[in-house]
């Protein structure tokens, strides 16, 4: 049971440490007490999409004009000693409608700008950027700078995007482009049961090792009374069980390992992979692919680019619930000896299946759709595997 237990945190763990890296939350701001404020990571590595928060901080209320389908800000290049201007125009104008750039922003409040469709043309060379902000304040022209850098990516990036992120991307849109009405929510799913099918055989065998574990759980808990008090002839016969049933305690942890790669690849291409598509990342197949074309609305109920508070992380929730019941199993005889052996065990089992699956939930609940999505089919495939390894003979 411990071993479970230790599992699931650990998988959890990295994945928040993961998220938390990969998130780039570092802030990089212009003078303090200017009138507009603009705020943003220091550095964006080149293809990503180039996010600011603007604050308005002047005591008037400003009028924002939308320049689509020009960029929605001046932006400008640093080349040979002198700042070059960059232009990018759209062909589609329905990417007008998404830009959050227009209307009024009251004084004191904030507004997040990303340069989406207009960011592969504008941001397409490794160096230093400025953004110019122009407005009237005070009947005076004023112009506000922030100044960003895009930098090629590393050696571990562009190996996680050729071996990982780049194959699971056109996959999913690859499945997108064959299906009928071009549905993001069905080509989450036939990319997610590619991948379940795929990582199949080491799932399988981290859930019978987990089954065995379970089995001769009552054994360990006996050995852990019997020899409370003899550390050494614990480890021993512990091994001896081990060794006779063929099985390690990292048995199951390792295949959950293998897959974290996997995992994270995908929750990065369902997260922001379809806002701003650099050509760079597409195979020529799918380059002539029309990515407005994409329908999002699942089954004509849910958004899967926008955020779903309550009923799909209710869903998730309760899927994750049933998953982790199904892989404790029940057996009162190791209840009981776990109880006796370990008298925290209990504690730490019903903490991981219940408050496992509510953090589950609230991860999800404050992600586009299209993550909690995947994450569902995924553990909905997890479920039907527990269920055929239970009722597996031994």
């Amino acid at each position: 049971m411990q071993n479970k237990f230790t599992r699931f945190l650990l998988f959890f763990l990295i994945f928040l440490v993961v998220f938390q890296l990969f998130s780039g939350k570092d802030k990089n701001s212009t003078v303090k007490n200017d009138d507009i404020i603009f705020t943003s990571k220091p550095s964006f590595t080149i293809g990503k999409e180039v996010v600011l928060t603007m604050e308005n901080n002047s005591g008037q209320t400003i009028q924002i004009a939308n320049a689509c389908p020009a960029n929605p800000l001046q932006v400008e290049f640093y080349q040979n000693g002198e700042w070059i201007k960059k232009e990018a125009t759209l062909n589609d104008t329905s990417a007008c409608d998404k830009t959050e750039l227009s209307g009024t922003l009251e004084s004191g409040d904030k507004i997040k700008i990303g340069f989406g469709a207009w960011n592969v043309d504008l941001f397409n060379e490794v160096g230093q950027y400025r953004i110019i902000y122009q407005t009237t304040l005070d009947e005076k022209e004023k112009n506000y700078f922030h100044e960003i850098t895009i930098k090629e990516a590393g050696m571990i990036k562009k190996g996680w995007n050729t071996l990982l992120y780049k194959p699971i991307f056109n996959t999913l849109i690859f499945f997108i482009s064959k299906l009928p009405g071009h549905s993001l929510g069905w080509g989450i799913i036939f990319l997610t049961l590619i991948i379940k099918l795929i990582l199949l055989g080491p799932n399988q065998k981290a859930l019978k090792s987990q089954k065995v574990m379970r089995n001769v759980q009552p054994q360990l808990d006996a050995l852990k009374i019997k020899y409370k008090d003899n550390s050494q002839q614990l480890a021993q016969e512990t091994m001896a069980i081990w060794k006779k049933h063929k099985v390690s305690p990292m048995g199951s942890c390792l295949p959950m390992l293998i897959q974290f790669p996997v995992l994270i690849a995908l929750f990065y291409v369902v997260k922001d992979g379809l806002n701003v598509v650099d050509p760079a990342i597409l195979y020529t197949p799918l380059k002539t692919f029309d990515f407005s074309s994409i329908n999002p609305v699942f089954l004509r109920i849910i958004d899967l680019t926008k955020i779903n508070m309550i009923a799909l992380p209710v869903i998730i929730g309760g899927l994750q619930f049933a998953q982790i019941r199904l892989s404790l199993g029940k057996n009162a005889k190791s209840n009981a000896l776990s109880k006796q052996s370990n008298p925290a065990m209990p504690m730490m089992n019903k903490m991981m299946q219940y408050l496992m699956p509510v953090m589950i939930a609230v991860f999800t609940a404050g992600l586009p759709a299209a993550v909690g999505f995947y994450w569902g089919v995924s553990t909905l495939f997890g479920i039907g595997q527990q269920l055929v390894v239970n009722y597996a003979k031994d």
